[in-house]
């Protein structure tokens, strides 16, 4: 499928991720506070090991961060880039695929009939169109 309906299924998908690697962080963050003082530490490991597995946890965390960063970058781009997009087409793909709207909300919204509103959407899923590069 060549179709608009991709763009936006990928923008998802970047949202996706920037959850799933905000949760990593978090989870990490809380491993490692396991492992130091008032955790592992002393209670079931030793230093240097506790030290070396929390160097480790700190390494990847500061990875998972720059992932994150970077991924917010694009779905900032993308972000500006969907709403400069004019046309009903991208209209009723923007309220479908991002926010989430049924279509007869979205005929509703944009004062089309239902039917209308179908009609755009089944088009969409022929419609093409490049993503510019900057």
């Amino acid at each position: 499928m060549n179709g608009i309906v991709n763009i936006y299924r990928t923008y998802n998908d970047l949202c996706l991720e920037i959850n799933i690697l905000e949760t990593q962080i978090e989870y990490a963050m809380l491993e490692r506070k396991r492992w130091w003082f008032g955790g592992k530490l002393f209670h079931e490991v030793s230093l240097d090991n506790a030290a070396e597995r929390v160097d480790k946890l700190s390494e990847r965390i500061k990875e998972m961060h720059l992932a994150l960063d970077h991924r917010k970058k694009l779905k900032f781009k993308l972000d500006g880039y969907l709403l400069s997009l004019e046309g009903i087409e991208h209209k009723v793909a923007y309220k479908r695929y991002i926010e989430g709207k049924t279509l007869p909300e979205i005929a509703d919204e944009l004062g089309y009939s239902l039917a209308g509103i179908k009609k755009i959407s089944r088009s969409i899923k022929e419609y093409t169109f490049s993503i510019p590069t900057y």
